[in-house]
């Protein structure tokens, strides 16, 4: 298993590169996020891979950081997502948006992304969402992006329905589905979507 490469970076497609280490050419395939952060050609670059050895073909797979290698690696542990699925959810949106899409359950951002339909996107939520939400450290303040309202009071409501046994989505949504100009406190958020949510 290689668990990383430190080389030349000798030559750059939209899909892969070459690192010469050694005088060996290593072909390794990165995101799009990997290649908009890449040195110059000729430059040093370590890239943190991983093998995935199939019956007809051995390949890396090349990240900047540990962090998105590890989510790639999470991504192939879902029954029907492969190495060209899971780069196609790496390279579609920066880390932190795609893991925040697969902790609050977002399938309609996850299926935007081309070769993942609806079935996946509610799979790779089922099977990922708390695995990720605690690798991750997803914070209540994250799950409150995008819903109109004082962030600090949304944040606060999203944790203590969370702490009530419903799910981050499941929170989230409540919540959405509030007039927040009416509510003032923590106490009246939870109080008003508790009976959107019985």
């Amino acid at each position: 298993m290689i668990a990383h490469l430190r080389g030349t970076l000798e030559h750059v497609e939209p899909t892969h590169v070459i690192i010469d280490v050694n005088q060996i050419g290593y072909k390794v395939n990165v995101p799009r996020a990997v290649l908009s952060r890449l040195p110059a050609l000729g430059q040093t670059v370590k890239l943190f891979t991983l093998q995935v050895v199939r019956e007809d073909d051995i390949s890396l797979y090349g990240f900047l950081a540990k962090e998105e290698k590890a989510l790639f690696s999470t991504l192939l542990s879902v029954s029907g997502v492969g190495p060209k699925l899971a780069m196609a959810l790496v390279s579609g949106f920066p880390l932190d948006q795609l893991v925040t899409a697969i902790a609050q359950g977002d399938t309609v951002l996850l299926s935007s992304i081309s070769g993942v339909g609806k079935k996946t996107a509610e799979r790779l939520v089922l099977e990922l969402r708390e695995k990720i939400s605690k690798a991750y450290a997803i914070k209540p303040s994250d799950m409150a992006l995008g819903v109109k309202g004082d962030g600090a009071l949304v944040a606060d409501s999203i944790s203590a329905l969370i702490s009530l046994g419903y799910s981050p989505k499941e929170a989230r949504e409540a919540i959405m589905r509030l007039d927040l100009a009416e509510v003032k406190t923590v106490e009246e958020v939870i109080k008003t979507a508790l009976k959107g949510l019985v």
